[in-house]
């Protein structure tokens, strides 16, 4: 059985960036396993629950057991890093190019080089994923990274920034593809209820319970069609595409 990995930074960041990407992969027979880096525990709390940061990380790990089920992958694995304190956090690429060793997987997905919107988190599990899949020497699997629509998550940032958290601004690496020229572009339509599943399972993350209020009016709603990547190889590769053709017909 071929193996998807998907590494992120926060519990809800699996599924708004890839879940229908893990769903077509599941429901075509693959496994797929997610990396959360951190238990989310600095986030805000929206469900009534208790708000201290050791209740926010249990219950946003709960959540991201139940986006994993929602999307049909395996229980997902977590390390626990700080929230929002990734760069006190060294020796991360080491680690997880061992796990990926171990699970040898086909393919990762991850988010890209502008962390979405910017989150310093983002930008360091780029780096992390990135140095990983470059010392993978003997089988380096495909690493697709998430490529949003260009100005999508501005919202996003304008409302982090607002709030202190020190974003980068969203932006393109020098000669990379741009946002409106991702290698690949995956029809989710087929499970875009099981994206909105994972999406929903958040909970505690959305004000009203409603999946569309995870960011700024728009964008959710603007992710429920495609998803869209960048080849970390620097160019549309024929076998990729051939995979992703396969998981696409097997959801029809």
């Amino acid at each position: 059985m071929p193996t998807l990995v998907a590494v992120i930074p926060h519990p809800d960041d699996e599924s708004y960036s890839f879940g229908g990407t893990i769903a077509l992969a599941a429901r075509a027979g693959w496994r797929c396993v997610v990396i959360c880096l951190s238990a989310g525990e600095g986030g805000e709390r929206h469900d009534g629950g208790p708000a201290d940061p050791a209740s926010v990380g249990q219950a946003r790990l709960g959540e991201l057991a139940r986006s994993c089920s929602a999307l049909g992958a395996a229980p997902p694995l977590h390390w626990r890093l700080p929230d929002g304190g990734f760069a006190t956090a060294p020796g991360q690429s080491l680690k997880l190019s061992r796990l990926l060793a171990e699970l040898r997987p086909s393919v990762v997905l991850s988010l890209g080089a502008d962390g979405a919107y910017g989150h310093p988190d983002h930008l360091a599990t780029y780096r992390w994923v990135i140095r990983a899949w470059q010392s993978m020497r003997e089988v380096r699997p495909a690493l697709l990274l998430a490529a949003f629509p260009a100005g999508l998550f501005l919202p996003q940032y304008e409302k982090c920034a607002a709030g202190g958290l020190d974003c980068v601004p969203p932006a393109l690496v020098p000669g990379s593809p741009g946002p409106d020229s991702p290698h690949y572009s995956i029809a989710i339509t087929a499970v875009r209820d099981a994206k909105l599943a994972a999406i929903a399972a958040h909970r505690s993350q959305l004000p009203g319970g409603d999946p569309g209020a995870l960011f700024p009016p728009g964008i959710i709603s603007a992710l429920l069609e495609s998803e869209r990547f960048v080849d970390a190889r620097g160019f549309r590769d024929e076998a990729t595409e051939s995979m992703i053709a396969t998981w696409e017909t097997a959801a029809d």
